[in-house]
């Protein structure tokens, strides 16, 4: 018999997922689960219904704030916002009445703060567990949407704001990352975290009426969330890694771990692809409001051709060879307290 095979921390390999997603049953379903797909889609009363979960395992501080964004995001991608969130929130033996307390407000705070509803969900104390786990389906209705699988052949791709915003904030809570940077670039890092959330840009370039598709910066970072993106539309993808935008306090610490900012996870950037004689218009309308966007690459005809161009040099990109850069770096240096 061969040996069973363990998985990495993480996502699901794509090869493990695919199948099992194919395996479930989806009538009546507008959009069913597949690779790269932020949402699920059904039709109710005339309107589309649209819904998405994620959980919150790789971080502590602040857990509320990354559990309600995250899962919004994924929302606020099929151009129509959430407007309801379900939590399930799970704490190890021990956890107090007072740290349960606040991870609830700041939910409920953080979700007001978007205009969005806490509908419900469940709590408990759970055996065997060895950190807090906090679950959100987020939950938006509307008359139109686009996902992520949408994207046409030669459509431009945009990034808004930087890669690897979320790996960032993440790594610059390590206390033994934290020691080697200056107290300065810790301050600037740590803050990123409050340009989590894509929900006003998602807003804006959809209400122009010339988004194609959209698709959040998560595990994989850009480069992983692009595949993902070119896998659903069956489409290839070229990238200009010159062309990809990151911010100084990210390529610091990521020089100093040497790990690749473009595959670290990136909440908080939105991916747009477009027609590209519409993309200067996008650009503008997302610039006009302080919100950085740069375009980074194209979709290509042939779904066997993904690359990243660097310096003249084309990488083949595949989802097998993108492994995000945060859980092996929790590992090297430490997890969080």
């Amino acid at each position: 018999m061969a040996p069973v095979k363990k998985l990495a921390q993480g996502k699901l390999p794509i090869e493990v997922l695919k199948p099992m997603l194919h395996s479930l049953t989806a009538s009546g379903l507008v959009v069913a689960p597949d690779i790269g797909i932020d949402v699920g889609v059904t039709r109710t009363k005339g309107r589309f219904l649209v819904s998405s979960s994620d959980p919150i395992t790789g971080v502590v501080d602040r857990i509320g704030w990354y559990a309600v964004n995250v899962s919004a995001n994924d929302v606020a991608t099929s151009g129509i916002p959430p407007d309801t969130l379900n939590i399930v929130a799970l704490f190890p033996d021990g956890t107090s009445e007072r740290d349960i307390g606040k991870i609830m407000r700041e939910i409920n705070e953080t979700a007001d703060s978007l205009g969005i509803a806490v509908a419900g969900g469940h709590t408990e104390i759970t055996p065997k567990l060895d950190r807090i786990i906090v679950v959100v389906t987020a939950i938006g209705s509307g008359d139109k949407y686009v996902t992520s699988g949408d994207s046409k052949q030669h459509d431009s791709l945009l990034l808004t704001k930087t890669a690897g915003i979320e790996g960032t904030s993440i790594l610059a809570k390590l206390p033994s990352i934290a020691k080697q940077l200056e107290p300065s670039t810790q301050r600037t890092a740590k803050n990123l975290i409050q340009k989590l959330s894509i929900m006003k840009e998602s807003r804006i370039a959809f209400k122009t009426g010339k988004v194609h598709a959209m698709h959040d910066v998560t595990e994989g970072g850009v480069l992983g969330s692009a595949v993902e993106m070119s896998m659903a539309a069956k489409l290839g993808v070229g990238l200009y890694r010159e062309k990809i935008p990151i911010d100084p306090t990210t390529r610091e610490i990521c020089e100093k771990l040497r790990i690749d900012p473009l595959r670290l996870i990136g909440s908080g950037s939105l991916l747009i692809a477009c027609k590209a004689t519409d993309s200067k218009l996008i650009i503008s309308e997302l610039q006009a409001v302080d919100i950085p966007c740069t375009e980074i690459g194209e979709f290509l005809p042939s779904a066997e051709e993904r690359w990243l161009e660097s310096r003249g040099k084309k990488e083949t990109l595949s989802a097998k060879s993108i492994q995000d850069e945060l859980w092996p770096t929790l590992r090297k240096y430490g997890d969080l307290s």
